[in-house]
Parts: C-alpha cells; structure tokens; sequence
C-alpha cells in the first residue's frame, strides 16, 4: 500500500512514507461496508477548509502550533484510508481515496505555507527554500497516487479538481516544477524530500 504521509517536517527534515505494495481487495468482499463511507473524511475537509479561512497569527508559537495541527489531519487521513483499504471493495473505495488525497494535498499546501513563514521568522533561509517544495511534492504525489491506483480512470473528485490549482501555483511560487501525474513517482517526491534542510544548530559558544 503506498502511503501519503510521512512524519511531521518541522523538526530538521521531512521522513517520507514508507511504500509496500497493495494487497489485492478479498474478492468475497460484495456487499457495501456501511464503514465504507466519507464521514470521517468530510470531518477532515472541514477542518482542512476551516484552517485555510482563517490562517494563523504570523509568530512562530502560532505557525508551529497550526503545522502541528495539519500534520493531525494528515495522520488521520492516512489512517482512514489504511483501515478503508482492508474494508472497502475496488467499487467503493475510489471516491473516498480521491477525497482523502484532496484532504492530505490540501493540508500540504498550508503546510508549505508555514513553513515558509516561520522559517523566515527563524531567520533560516535554507529551510525556507528546501521545506515548502518538499512538502508540495508530497502534496502532488497524494493526488497523482490515488488517481493512478483507480480501477478507472475517473474525472478527478470535485475536491482534487479544487486543489491542484492551489498546489500548482504554490510550486510555480517556490520555482517546483510538477510533472504530470503518469510521472509523478516516490523517487521524484523522495528526492524533493531528501534536499529539505531544517535549522542548522547553533554553534557551541567558545570557552
């Protein structure tokens, strides 16, 4: 199963998701799961929407408090769609996967932000240019992941087709140029994630 999500960035650096292949679905699995629905991420995309109405105050306590918020939603999504895997039938798990990959992308998006803006408050201009292209890619890499996993290929949900634009003109910002979804691979997005710097440590003072 490829995932989503890796560990929160704002430590030193972005740890990507570790991907194993994806079990085949029990094909005895017919009937409709009643938890094979999109409640729990409607509640995400709610709070996604919530957050990107009302940014956070520009200081540090408040841009780490709301990264740390957004790496929450980011969890429970890869969370919902590992437990929908081992639930759901090929029939009923695209359009809660393409919602759930709007959600994370969404979350990534507003990660990048952050970032940006607190490391420039950290005065650390190498986490400023390295952290927001990473947490992009790994935005792009949730859309074109769900979208190429589909049995079908689908006209992307309402709610992809709402955030790529945002995710687009975010790396066209930060100079990332985004590959076609066909191309988008974990090499491509591990590579981006591989170069995001965070802080250096301050040096010791001389005795």
């Amino acid at each position: 199963m490829k995932r989503w999500t890796g560990a929160g960035v704002l430590a030193l650096a972005i740890a990507a998701g570790a991907v194993a292949p994806s079990p085949a679905k029990p094909a005895l699995v017919a009937a409709i799961n009643a938890r094979c629905n999109n409640n729990v991420t409607g509640t995400l995309e709610r709070q996604v929407r919530a957050y990107d109405r009302r940014p956070p105050a520009a200081n540090v306590d408040a841009l780490t408090q709301r990264f740390a918020d957004l790496d929450s939603i980011l969890q429970q999504a890869q969370l919902e769609r590992d437990i929908l895997q081992n639930m759901c039938t090929n029939d009923e798990s695209p359009p809660i996967n393409n919602q759930l990959a709007g959600v994370v992308a969404w979350a990534y998006a507003l990660q990048a932000d952050i970032a940006a803006k607190r490391f420039a408050l950290l005065n650390c201009p190498v986490a400023v240019t390295s952290v927001p292209p990473a947490l992009l890619a790994s935005g792009w890499y949730a859309l074109a992941t769900t979208l190429n996993e589909s049995t079908a290929p689908p006209a992307p949900a309402p709610l992809v087709a709402e955030v790529m634009p945002k995710i687009r003109a975010r790396a066209a910002a930060v100079g990332l140029t985004l590959p076609p979804f066909s191309d988008t691979s974990q090499y491509w997005r591990d590579t981006l994630v591989a170069k995001a710097l965070g802080c250096p440590s301050p040096s010791p003072s001389p005795h």
